[in-house]
C-alpha cells in the first residue's frame, strides 16, 4: 500500500493494520501493550532534544507551574516544557514579562473554522460592514504544552525555541479594529498562555465587543479554565476542544503527556454548557489512519454523549505532516464511518470536516 509520500509499513505485531515508522506499531499495541509506553516517551523525548526543546514534562523539582495542566515540577532554573516558563529560586515566573512568543493574522469570514458549521459569528452577523468585510483575528500561539507526533502546526516549535516574535496582549489587541468580529486562539496552543489569552480578550471584548474562541488540546489549569470559560460565554464565542484519544495509553503515545485534566475539563465545559445561548463547547476529532480507529471512537463519543449528546462534534481529516508523513490521509470510508458509530453512540450534530483532504486510501480503520 502506498500514499503520496512513502511506503506506508504494516505492524509487525497486527500485519493488517498500518503503522507510522516513527513508532514502529500501530493505534492497537499503543492502547493495550503497557510495556509500549516507555519506548514512546523516549521517541518525543529524543525528537524534542534533537531540535532543542525541553525533553520531557519536569517532575522532580519542588516549584510547580500553575498555567497549565502539565503543572511543571521544576528545579532552579529549569525552564517549563512549554518554554514559556522558567523556575526562579523560589517561585515560577514568566520568561519572557508580559509577552509571549505570537503572531497573527486576518481572516475574512465566513473562514475555515473547526465550528464553522454552528460558528455563532457567521450564523448570527451580516458580514458585510458598509463596504468592508467582517473578519477574524487569529492569533497563533509559538508554544504548546502537548508533543504530538502530528501536528498539523508543528512552525510553533521554532517560535517555542527561539522564544520569538514577542507581543504582549496590549501589542496583540491594537491589531485588531472595529471589524474584528472574532479572536480565534490556536498554534501551538493557548492552554499555556492563559494569562496573555485572557488580558487581550479583555482588551478586544471591552473596545470592539470582539467575540473569543479557543481552539484547544484542553490541557488547560483548573485556576484558568472558569475564567476561560467566562470570557468566551460572555463574548458568545466558541471553545473547540481537540479531544485526539480518550485511551490512556494511545493519548500518551500520539502525544508524549497525559490527558486526565483533558478529559476532567471537557465534563466540566459541558456542565457549564447545559444552559448555552447557540454552542459554546465544539468536541474536534482528528482521524489518524492505523490510530484512530471505531474502536477508540466508539470510547470516544460516548465519552462526549455522556458529557452532552448536543455538543456538536467535528470529525477532522488528517494530513501527512510533522513525524507522521509516511501515513495516509484519512479515507472517506473512514469518515464516513466515523460519523456513523457518533451517531450510534447517541450524538446529535455530528460534521465531517476537512472533505478536501479525504482520500481513496485502502487501509483498515476498525
Amino acid at each position: 500500500m502506498t500514499c503520496a509520500y512513502n511506503i506506508v509499513m504494516n505492524c509487525p505485531n497486527h500485519p493488517d493494520r498500518i503503522a507510522a515508522k516513527i513508532l514502529g506499531y500501530c493505534g492497537e499495541c499503543a492502547t493495550f501493550n503497557d510495556d509500549l509506553i516507555s519506548s514512546s516517551l523516549a521517541i518525543h523525548s529524543q525528537l524534542r532534544e534533537k531540535i532543542g526543546l525541553v525533553k520531557t514534562v519536569p517532575s522532580v523539582g519542588n516549584l510547580v507551574c500553575p498555567d497549565c495542566g502539565n503543572h511543571c515540577r521544576m528545579l532552579d532554573q529549569e525552564i517549563g516544557f512549554c518554554h514559556n516558563q522558567i523556575a526562579a529560586k523560589t517561585e515560577v515566573v514568566r520568561r519572557y514579562g508580559d509577552a509571549v512568543p505570537v503572531s497573527w493574522y486576518f481572516d475574512s469570514l465566513p473562514t475555515n473554522c473547526v465550528a464553522d458549521w454552528v460558528c455563532p459569528v457567521t450564523k448570527t452577523q451580516k458580514l458585510n460592514l458598509g463596504t468592508a468585510r467582517l473578519k477574524n483575528l487569529a492569533v497563533f500561539y509559538g508554544s504548546c504544552n502537548s508533543d504530538c507526533l502530528f501536528c498539523q502546526n508543528s512552525s510553533y516549535q521554532n517560535m517555542m525555541k527561539a522564544g520569538a516574535p514577542l507581543m504582549t496582549p496590549e501589542e496583540l489587541a491594537n491589531s485588531a479594529d472595529e471589524n474584528t468580529a472574532c479572536v480565534c486562539y490556536f498554534g501551538g496552543d493557548p492552554a499555556c498562555n492563559p494569562i496573555h489569552s485572557l488580558e487581550t480578550s479583555k482588551i478586544l471584548y471591552t473596545k470592539w465587543q470582539t467575540r473569543v474562541c479557543y481552539e484547544t488540546n484542553g490541557n488547560i489549569s483548573g485556576k484558568w479554565l472558569k475564567r476561560i470559560a467566562e470570557i468566551v460565554k460572555e463574548s458568545n464565542g466558541t471553545i473547540k476542544f481537540d479531544l485526539k484519544a480518550i485511551s490512556p495509553n494511545l493519548y500518551r503515545t500520539l502525544t508524549g503527556i497525559r490527558n486526565n485534566t483533558v478529559l476532567k475539563n471537557f465534563r466540566n465545559l459541558a456542565t457549564l454548557g447545559k444552559d448555552r445561548e447557540g454552542e459554546f463547547l465544539v468536541a474536534s476529532i482528528l482521524l489518524i489512519p492505523g490510530y484512530i480507529g471505531l474502536k477508540e471512537l466508539e470510547l470516544l463519543c460516548s465519552f462526549i454523549a455522556v458529557c452532552d449528546p448536543t455538543i456538536p462534534t467535528a470529525f477532522l481529516g488528517f494530513y501527512p505532516h510533522h513525524h507522521m508523513t509516511d501515513l495516509p490521509r484519512t479515507s472517506r470510508k473512514h469518515a464516513t464511518a466515523a460519523s456513523q458509530v457518533a451517531r450510534e453512540c447517541g450524538l446529535e450534530n455530528v460534521r465531517i470536516g476537512n472533505l478536501g483532504l479525504l482520500s481513496e486510501a485502502d487501509y483498515n480503520y476498525e
